[in-house]
């Protein structure tokens, strides 16, 4: 009768997107196509980059340097619906750390300059075997850490943290994994099958990729937008929001549930919500009875705005949720 959503919203599968290089370029190639499709991104960044305001430079294979973002741009950004991760690098060959494990000064100060939480580490790896503890991470004040493994996020509650997967939306990097051609489709309909996760990765967006392996053209990442669009049914979302809520499912739980002709009543029972949680919304779905015409949804006496109606005798409610958190749904008007 009741029931937590796998998915904000409703939503059957998730789509992520994230950069590894912060550039300017980004400004200029990727973040009006993420405009034009309502999807928000997220930039990997280092705190040491960031303080330099913006002036280091980046040169990859021969390529023409360039300006990484500084702190006002990446706020800009983030007002926008982007998120921000921290980067941790590697060495060359793409497999062993040169910073050994992440350390909570590291994100503290990244925090400051960005002025957000940041709960999520990528690692520049190409598998799970990245070589940090989930006591590192924990004690870092890290939520996730992804890597380059090219995979699908499941739902689960269950879902392992320390070592989530990034698919490289052009090439997969480096041996022992082959390399893959550009595919617009690629492995979009298996997350929409199995109500998966997929996280999308890109180097950067460059209209003459230096990096053809890592990066990839304006034109085919509005391709694989318009893609995901048509495949449908999809909640376009940062990684550290999807945390949130799978860490938020795993967390709160209904208990207490009671039914009269006139409302239903439960409390959630949730004392162990991660802190460094700060997405803090659940979506239900709730039988009612047909008769219900306007039935209302209220929260610790407070209405709840966002209610849909999905069907006659059923709703779907969006609402913030915290422990000992009193519901009601009431027969607002009956037949």
């Amino acid at each position: 009768m009741l029931r937590v959503e796998t998915w904000k919203h409703g939503w059957r599968w998730v789509y992520s997107v994230t950069y590894e290089v912060a550039v300017h370029s980004l400004l200029e190639h990727a973040v009006p196509l993420h405009r034009q499709h309502n999807m928000p991104g997220t930039v990997a960044l280092d705190a040491e980059t960031l303080a330099d305001g913006g002036q280091l430079r980046l040169s990859s294979r021969g390529s023409d340097p360039e300006r990484y973002l500084n702190v006002g741009e990446i706020q800009e950004l983030q007002r926008q619906g982007w998120s921000v991760a921290s980067l941790r690098q590697t060495r060359d060959d793409g497999r062993a750390p040169t910073r050994g494990a992440p350390t909570r000064a590291a994100r503290e100060t990244l925090e400051k300059l960005v002025d957000a939480p940041v709960t999520v580490l990528t690692v520049s790896t190409i598998d799970h075997h990245h070589g940090i503890l989930p006591q590192e991470i924990q004690a870092a004040g890290y939520l996730g850490v992804f890597t380059l493994e090219d995979r699908l996020n499941y739902n689960h509650v269950d879902e392992d943290f320390h070592a989530l997967g990034r698919s490289a939306m052009y090439t997969v990097e480096g041996l022992p994994l082959p390399a893959r051609t550009y595919d617009p489709y690629w492995r979009l309909h298996q997350a929409r099958d199995t109500e998966g996760w997929l996280v999308d990765c890109a180097r950067l967006v460059s209209e003459e990729p230096a990096d053809p392996e890592r990066d990839i053209t304006p034109a085919l990442l509005a391709e694989r937008f318009a893609k995901v669009a048509e495949v449908g049914d999809v909640w376009r979302a940062t990684p550290d929001e999807v945390i949130d809520y799978i860490l938020l499912r795993r967390a709160a739980h209904p208990r207490g549930y009671g039914a009269t002709d006139e409302a239903i009543t439960f409390y959630m029972e949730a004392p162990r919500i991660p802190e460094r949680v700060q997405n803090r919304e659940l979506t239900f779905t709730m039988d009612v009875p047909p008769a219900w015409r306007t039935p209302s949804v209220t929260s610790d006496g407070a209405p709840v705005a966002d209610v849909a109606a999905l069907s006659e005798g059923r709703l779907r409610f969006t609402l913030p949720v915290h422990d000992r958190q009193q519901m009601r749904i009431s027969a607002a008007d009956s037949a």
